[in-house]
């Protein structure tokens, strides 16, 4: 049987004599960025093992852009590496423990060093690999870490948080604010009197212009890997056609320097925006080289604080941006730790639906908004924050799907979703599956949709075709503004029968109670004809996708 991991060239298959093998650093997939603390800091203090993994590629369909990112990433790293005269053994194992172990085995080290490992299983698996090798875990946050902070830390500060207090993020990211000095004054007060802008992050940006991105043309190394993705038994979806990912440390640096000069002053105000023409708007586009370790959080922070300082950029575009990775990232990070492994299985709204086939398949749906924001995830294997969150999670929770499957799909669809990540956004904030840290539910019906793309006020029926050709609420097979009957779109009559199944968890909430006196006005009747609807919708939910999944896989 062919070996499903892109085959070693025999050029690379290099074998490091036993006499030389003295301290080496195991390389993991995320783990490309030399200035780390377990790497070496020359030829001389130490050597590379970077590891591939068979059993990675198989744990979900992956999509056919992130394998390539990935592999091609990591090859890369493996050629700067050389080209520094470092000795790098490139070695594919059944997993990455096995990879280590089998090392060991033959080279005998006197020393290994790695970073923990962003992964719960494959954490588990190093640290008992650490009590029968010479193995030093080093820590994946702090100085020298991939992240501000280590676990040691968040975990500390959770522990100050009264016992059954929510973990929130917005006492959280000030604190980080202040500790590293972004956006405060001299008495350590943020710039503009708050601490989080957020309200002034949320303008639809119908009529807007908005700038391209910087585009990374495949070079040969890259075109090798993407053939092999495209091989049947290796790629099993997503678009793997027009694939531009930053691959190197360098194409990552040009991205950030794309994203500061060209789109940074438009994402605070059009953070929160929706259009169906421009799938990327403001958005920064860096998180896949960031989760890959091409970029470092500090130095993209420090470039944000200062296009501000300089004047080139509005006050909440900046503070946006820095929430969002110094607060909600580092947040999001500490929390996968905290949760897991029972964050796995979160579902306190019981959600047991399926995954419908479209999301893998987008043009299955006739609703316009999810069809563009799973066409963008099937075509690049990407789609911004708003999509994820008040697209296709708020339509995930509302037809009560099971979290654990639309997790999975968004760890293989998107090329920067790792578990990590993924997890606690998707299963926590996303589906409300536990109130670990979130307050409420992040639903909503149509008429957030139009609001957000540009469409404002209610009229006789859907929008007329050609009114607003970007807005996805324009030319939609379904009314945003009817809530019963074939015609009406599905997130309405869906968002009110979930605030009635869930009504005695719900009306608790202040910030969801009052939506309650809306619902009480309307007759028996009534209701129970939202409430048939909304059930016929997800009746004829389509759901036939059989698939592998092996969450703790490498």
């Amino acid at each position: 049987m062919k070996d499903r991991i892109h085959p070693l060239p025999a050029s690379e298959r290099t074998m490091l004599p036993k006499a030389g093998a003295g301290r080496f650093t195991v390389v993991l997939p995320w783990d490309l960025d030399d200035r780390l603390s377990a790497f070496p800091k020359s030829k001389d203090e130490g050597q590379l093992l970077v590891l591939e993994t068979r059993a990675k590629p198989k744990a979900l369909p992956f999509h056919r852009q992130k394998l390539t990112l990935v592999v091609s990433a990591l090859r890369h790293f493996v050629q700067a590496q050389r080209a520094k005269g470092f000795h790098v053994e490139l070695r594919v194992a059944d997993s990455y423990a096995q990879g280590v172990e089998e090392f060991a085995a033959w080279a005998k080290p006197t020393a290994l060093h790695a970073m923990e490992p962003r992964e719960y299983a494959i954490d588990a698996r190093f640290r008992a690999l650490s009590k029968t090798l010479p193995l030093t875990l080093h820590p994946d946050g702090g100085p020298g870490g991939h992240f501000l902070l280590s676990r040691a830390e968040f975990a500390a500060w959770a522990a100050t948080q009264a016992e059954g207090r929510q973990l929130r993020m917005d006492r959280f990211y000030p604190l980080l604010r202040k500790r590293f000095g972004l956006l405060v004054d001299k008495r350590g007060k943020p710039e503009g009197g708050k601490w989080s802008l957020d309200a002034e992050n949320r303008s639809h940006a119908r009529g807007v212009t908005v700038p391209g991105v910087q585009r990374f043309a495949p070079d040969a190394l890259t075109l090798a890997v993407m053939r092999w993705v495209a091989r049947p038994d290796v790629g099993q979806w997503g678009t793997l056609q027009g694939f531009d990912w930053p691959v190197t440390r360098s194409d990552a640096l040009r991205a950030l320097d794309d994203f500061i000069e060209q789109r940074l002053a438009g994402f605070g105000p059009y953070e929160d925006a929706i259009r169906s023409d421009t799938r990327f708007l403001f958005h920064s586009l860096l998180s896949s080289s960031l989760n890959l370790g091409l970029l470092h959080p500090q130095e993209v922070l420090e470039r944000v604080e200062a296009a501000y300082q300089a004047g080139h950029v509005p006050l909440a575009s900046a503070e946006g941006m820095i929430r969002q990775l110094l607060g909600w990232r580092e947040f999001i990070r500490g929390i996968y730790w905290e949760l897991m492994p029972g964050l796995r299985g979160a579902n306190q709204l019981e959600g047991r639906r399926p995954l419908p086939d479209f999301f893998w398949e987008p043009e299955q749906t006739q609703m316009r908004c999810l069809r563009d924001a799973l066409e963008s995830v099937r075509d690049s294997g990407y789609t911004h924050h708003i999509n994820r969150l008040m697209v296709i999670c708020n339509y995930a929770t509302l037809a009560g799907l099971d979290p654990r499957p639309v997790s999975h799909w968004f760890w293989a669809g998107f090329v920067d979703a790792y578990e990590w990540v993924e997890l606690p956004n998707v299963v926590g904030m996303g589906m409300f599956g536990t109130s670990a840290f979130t307050t409420k539910p992040y639903v909503a019906s149509a008429q957030y949709i139009k609001r957000q793309s540009g469409l404002t006020g209610k009229g006789k029926g859907k929008p007329r075709a050609g009114a607003a050709p970007e807005a996805p609420c324009t030319g939609c097979r379904y009314n945003p503004d009817a809530r019963v009957g074939k015609d009406a779109c599905p997130f309405n009559a869906l968002y009110w029968d979930f605030l009635s199944r869930h009504r005695a968890r719900l009306e608790l909430n202040p910030r969801v109670a009052t939506l309650f006196r809306s619902w009480d006005r309307w007759s028996p009747a009534d209701q129970a004809e939202i409430r048939a609807t909304a059930e016929a919708h997800r009746d004829s939910l389509p759901s036939t996708s059989n698939y592998a999944v092996d969450e703790d896989a490498g």
